[in-house]
């Protein structure tokens, strides 16, 4: 008995060093990982491309119904890049310049915070602790900022890749599909269509993730921005941003996001500390509780404790980078497990 469990066990390990998926899987992390390590900037231009072509192939698919695909490419992508043109230049005549600023007066909204009313009434032995919180608080949301913009600056500084990107992006959603068969020729015949397959729901997965944490990025941007105009904070520029880019790190970053927002409004009143936080408060009930499960969560299928553990688990290894690639990341994982284990039918 003990014998033949024996050779279920080695037919099942021969087996899967058989599955197309498995072996797939076990290159791509191999070759992400090297290129994390060793060329870092090359990983984040080909993961823009990847990127691109989630975003815009199904806008692609559309317009080819009305005219033929080539074309439809290169109009596709003549419109994307203009409004990214346009958003481009507006980050680098506002939003930088505010966060340089944000950033030079940030201990004088401690030191506000530190003489209010708020912290006077607190025992002293919380009072350390709870400005030490606020510090890392703001921190982090900067951090989230300038790890989400100045990497991409970085590496969009050369001409070369600034050229890449949409060159690589064209030839991936005009010839996608040949690209794709061609790597499913390495593998045999019957595996080709389990591999179709699993690229099809990782499309799915990361598409649906993608859309909805833009929406709601957006969304998040666009309420803060004129929350704090109609509030009349500074920096309403900033604050939005960093509402917006935190919301990629579920639960966590928009939580600590309500934080600088808060500083800046009690540097000059309680009372208006208090409508700022009133805001976030409501924001981050209608985001979480309405928006996030009907958009980002029917694509992602992940429990939102699993997912607080794997931002932190990933924070931990690698960072706010980490945490910004955590939930996509596990998403892809799991789509992937689910195909190992011959449960595709789960995904749809």
């Amino acid at each position: 008995m003990l014998r033949d469990s024996n050779k279920v066990a080695q037919s099942q390990r021969g087996s899967l060093w058989k599955d197309a998926i498995f072996i797939f899987f076990l290159v791509f992390i191999s070759l992400v990982s090297v290129l994390y390590i060793y060329a870092k900037s090359l990983l984040i231009l080909l993961f823009i491309t990847a990127l691109l072509f989630i975003l815009l192939d199904p806008i692609v698919k559309r317009v080819s119904r009305s005219i033929p695909h080539g074309l439809a490419v290169l109009f596709v992508l003549i419109g994307f890049f203009g409004i990214l043109a346009v958003l481009v230049s507006m980050i680098f005549r506002t939003i930088l310049p505010d966060l340089a600023g944000f950033i030079r007066e940030f201990p004088a909204f401690i030191i506000h915070f530190d003489s209010s009313i708020v912290v006077n009434l607190l025992p002293p032995e919380f009072t350390e602790y709870g400005n030490q919180v606020l510090r890392d608080a703001v921190v982090f949301a900067v951090d989230i900022v300038k790890e989400s913009v100045i990497p991409l600056l970085r590496t969009f500084s050369g001409v070369a890749e600034m050229i890449a990107v949409p060159f690589l992006t064209f030839y991936l959603l005009k010839d996608g599909r040949k690209i794709s068969s061609s790597i499913a020729d390495f593998f045999p015949p019957q595996q080709v269509k389990k591999f179709a397959a699993f690229f099809g729901d990782v499309g799915i997965v990361l598409g649906g993730y993608i859309r909805g944490q833009m929406l709601i990025s957006i969304v998040s941007g666009s309420v803060v921005f004129v929350a704090m105009h109609i509030l009349g904070l500074p920096y309403a520029h900033v604050l939005a941003m960093v509402s917006a880019l935190s919301e990629f790190v579920p639960v966590i970053g928009s939580v600590v996001a309500t934080v600088p927002g808060t500083l800046v409004a009690l540097s000059y009143s309680p009372l208006l500390a208090f409508k700022v936080l009133l805001f976030y408060v409501i924001l981050l009930k209608v985001n979480h509780n309405i928006i996030y499960p009907k958009v980002v969560g029917k694509a992602i299928k992940i429990h939102p404790i699993f997912i607080m553990v794997t931002i932190l688990l990933f924070g931990h290894l690698f960072g706010i980078t980490g945490m910004l690639f955590a939930v996509p990341t596990v998403a892809v994982g799991r789509v992937w497990l689910i195909h190992l284990l011959g449960k595709s039918n789960s995904t749809s």
